[in-house]
């Protein structure tokens, strides 16, 4: 039988890549392919996550090719994205984490920095999409993370405060955004790319230990 979450949050919402879903191989490379094809720098795909807090694809694509992005380069973008739909997974153990949650009472949500058109096709590909009612993308908020405009719009959606949420996420800008909000941060560390932090007391190693760590005696 599943426990009651110690700290009683009534959502948990996630980030999407690294967090839910394995696209950190496969999305950064799409970017290196899109840049290229756009007449941009040859760049490595950790040069490309280096920049994925200062906004979404618009942002990092006029980042690297130095010039105003066109609707054109991002259908670019999105065609190469697309066409790689079919190699994204979602880590083991997610579905039966967002099962086990659901069943615990707690709402849940997804803050992703990425674009609506491509987190769709993401938790649509996946089957992610039935299990998160309320997703919040990075061209629906002003500020990108670490800024805390997108996860408190989340709450809003869920219905529930920000205090009593936790927030998932992989990268030092979800830690901060979680923190900025006033949100409970759980630093995923299941994902090969995830940043590593000290600070942070609750880290899951693995999905299973989001559930472990929310339902913890005190």
């Amino acid at each position: 039988m599943t426990r009651p979450p110690r700290v009683a949050p009534a959502a948990v919402v996630f980030d999407l890549d690294g967090t839910l879903v394995d696209t950190m191989t496969i999305a950064p490379a799409v970017y290196v392919d899109t840049i290229r094809a756009l007449g941009g720098p040859d760049v490595s795909p950790a040069t490309v996550v280096g920049t994925w807090h200062i906004g979404h694809t618009p942002v990092v694509l006029a980042h690297f090719l130095q010039r105003p992005v066109t609707a054109s380069d991002v259908e670019c973008f999105h065609r190469r994205f697309q066409a790689a739909i079919a190699d994204i997974r979602p880590f083991p153990g997610v579905f039966d984490l967002a099962e086990d949650l659901r069943r615990a009472g707690c709402r849940l949500g997804i803050f992703t920095a990425a674009l609506r058109r491509t987190t769709t096709l993401v938790l649509a590909g996946t089957g992610l999409d039935r299990l998160f009612p309320v997703v919040v993308c990075g061209d629906e908020v002003a500020a990108p993370k670490p800024a805390p405009d997108g996860l408190r719009l989340a709450c809003r959606r869920l219905g529930v405060g920000v205090a009593e949420t936790a927030y998932v996420g992989d990268a030092a800008v979800d830690l901060a955004c979680a923190e900025a909000a006033g949100a409970v941060a759980v630093h995923a560390r299941w994902s090969v790319t995830a940043t590593a932090r000290a600070d942070v007391p609750l880290v899951a190693h693995r999905p299973a230990d989001v559930l472990d760590l929310l339902s913890a005696p005190a």
